[in-house]
């Protein structure tokens, strides 16, 4: 809380619950499971798209192959394995781009699917 303190006392901390329109062009998307109020951030402009992660995959070589896989710091595992599922699904099927915090440098990138559903994420190429 200290941190935020100083954005508290000038009048300058919005807070949100769930899927919540922030600015135009970006939203708050709830992605709870890792943590309570985890959010993932949608950013469009035109007919680009990119979404933000942020802790929703911790170790990619295993959990594209098996969202199933979640971690001892998810606080319910349950619906951890369930945001994998429908966020792999959606980026695979979409098509935009997405960043993680814990997806190796670059950390942007996109999912693909093969037909049995099988998630691989290819990331931007850097150069």
């Amino acid at each position: 809380v200290a941190s935020i303190t100083p954005y508290m006392r000038a009048g300058k901390l919005a807070v949100f619950e769930g899927d919540t329109d922030l600015v135009p062009g970006v939203r708050a998307q709830a992605a709870y499971g890792h943590t309570p109020g985890h959010t993932m951030y949608v950013v469009e402009s035109g007919c680009e798209k990119v979404v933000l992660w942020g802790d929703v995959v911790h170790v990619a070589a295993v959990q594209f192959k098996d969202p199933s896989v979640t971690i001892g710091y998810d606080g319910d595992a349950s619906e951890a394995e369930n945001v994998h599922r429908l966020a792999f699904a959606d980026a695979a099927k979409n098509g935009y781009i997405v960043g993680g915090a814990h997806i190796s440098f670059p950390g942007l990138g996109r999912v693909r699917h093969d037909a049995e559903n099988v998630y691989t994420y290819v990331p931007l190429n850097y150069g």
